[in-house]
């Protein structure tokens, strides 16, 4: 089952179309850091990875949660530290699993012109057709989006794991195939994308690495009719993988669109 969130209201529509509208460009990434028996991990919002711009605020956090093998631990210990959101989890064994984070939906507003360069920054152009073609459209266009955002912290005891069997049940998740330290000499790491449990195809799946191309994206891969892509790993390192995803919205009278973001970091 996937997360439900809740959609804003029309007084936080008009407050984010004025306040709000650089907010829709930045990743949302979770960072892991060991720390002797815990885990130190980071909610960062940005676009140069790891690094974060400024904290998800307490009060935009719809789920956060410890996903294992054994199935989910609701996280509840979280709070702001300078640019990040933080909490410490510890895992209880040196299997593999996943910290994820969900955030309640929020509005925003751009101009026609603003619009169609994130749409084309994106890739989206096939989404947004025949509702949205740029240079055609002048109205203002207001969207409701929603990020999500997953660690991938891999145990001593990944021989014979699933990986792909840890689903944090957003409504846009990157499924990791195999554990990343099973990459094989053609660096190439599976990811699955689906989108309310079911996959979807034509998404671009943009990665890159810390402390290369100053933490932008280095390589870009669609998604096949299986909602597969194979993501390249040019060396080890400190990696992420993310998607966006946009459709007409079905709430006509606040919105023309809903998009969805979601991303996975992981170590190799």
């Amino acid at each position: 089952m996937f997360l439900e969130l809740q959609v804003p209201s029309f007084s936080e529509i008009v407050f984010a179309s004025v306040t709000s509208l650089v907010i829709v460009g930045h990743n949302l990434w979770l960072i892991g850091k060991n720390e002797q028996t815990r885990i130190r991990v980071e909610a960062n919002t940005g676009d140069h990875f790891p690094e974060s711009d400024s904290a998800v605020k307490c009060e935009r956090v719809a789920d956060f949660r410890l996903v294992s093998p054994d199935g989910f631990a609701p996280i509840t210990n979280y709070r702001v530290e300078e640019t990040s959101l933080i909490t410490d989890v510890i895992s209880g064994n040196d299997r593999s699993f996943c910290v994820s984070l969900a955030l309640f939906a929020h509005p925003i507003t751009l101009e026609a012109e603003k619009f169609a360069g994130y749409i084309a920054e994106e890739s989206a152009g096939e989404f947004v057709k025949p509702n949205f073609v740029a240079g055609d459209t002048t109205a203002p266009q207001r969207e409701s989006y929603t990020k999500f955002a997953k660690v991938f912290i891999e145990g001593n005891r990944t021989q014979g794991e699933d990986v792909s069997a840890l689903l944090a049940g957003h409504r846009l998740e990157i499924i990791p195939q195999i554990a990343p330290s099973k990459i094989d000499s053609n660096r190439k790491l599976p990811v699955q994308i689906l989108f309310e449990g079911k996959p979807i195809a034509g998404l671009r799946v943009s990665t890159g690495c810390e402390g290369v191309n100053g933490g932008k994206y280095l390589s870009h891969e669609i998604t096949d009719a299986n909602g597969m892509a194979n993501i390249a790993i040019s060396d080890s390192g400190h990696w992420f993988a993310r998607t966006h995803f946009i459709r007409p919205h079905s709430n006509k009278e606040d919105f023309e669109w809903e998009s969805f973001w979601a991303s996975v970091t992981f170590r190799v």
